[in-house]
């Protein structure tokens, strides 16, 4: 097993909140596919990405002109990580998070 570095773009913030769910949405499909490959993970970067999501995606759907493909993305991208932890829970031996069964 390798430790792996799950930036995909350094620690610098993200241009705009497009680049910034474009970088998340990466990173999870690339530790999704580092988990199936038995490799062992830095998930930090993805949770400060996340954390910039969360921080500032009020102000900028605000400005955007379409703010309901912000919202449905971003529904997506909670969905995507919540099968991120499941995949991570299921790695470590443990089951689904909060008694559920991994299924939508």
């Amino acid at each position: 097993m390798s430790d792996h570095d799950n930036t995909g773009g350094g620690n610098a913030p993200p241009a705009s909140l497009e680049s910034a769910m474009a970088e998340v949405e990466s990173m999870i499909l690339n530790a999704r596919r580092a988990l199936a490959g038995g490799e062992l993970l830095d998930m930090s970067p993805l949770g400060d990405r996340v954390a910039w999501i969360c921080e500032n995606v009020r102000t900028m759907a605000l400005t955007s002109s379409d703010p309901d493909s912000i919202r449905l993305r971003l529904e997506k991208m909670v969905s995507d990580l919540n099968r991120l932890e499941d995949q991570i829970r299921v790695g470590a031996g443990l089951g689904p998070a909060d008694g559920e069964t991994g299924k939508e």
